[in-house]
């Protein structure tokens, strides 16, 4: 995937996002929020490793309103 910063890879395997031209590891750590109302049941519910991948997919398809610093040193 292309974002404005970079092009992405995202391994199915293990939901790792690369960097290009280098394949450099990004590392993205999800922030857990228990006390999140939970607001649906999705369709691959119970398919942890798509959830991932899909998940990784958005941050980087948006890469432009990034504001983490921890995410944007490694960009």
């Amino acid at each position: 995937m292309t974002g404005e910063r970079h092009m992405y890879k995202i391994h199915l395997g293990s939901g790792n996002i690369l960097v290009s031209p280098n394949d450099q590891y990004l590392c993205i750590v999800p922030k857990a929020n228990p006390a999140a109302q939970q607001t649906g049941c999705l369709p691959f519910e119970g398919d942890r490793m798509l959830a991932v991948v899909l998940s990784q997919a958005m941050l980087p398809a948006d890469d432009t309103k990034i504001t983490d610093p921890t995410i944007l040193s490694q960009l």
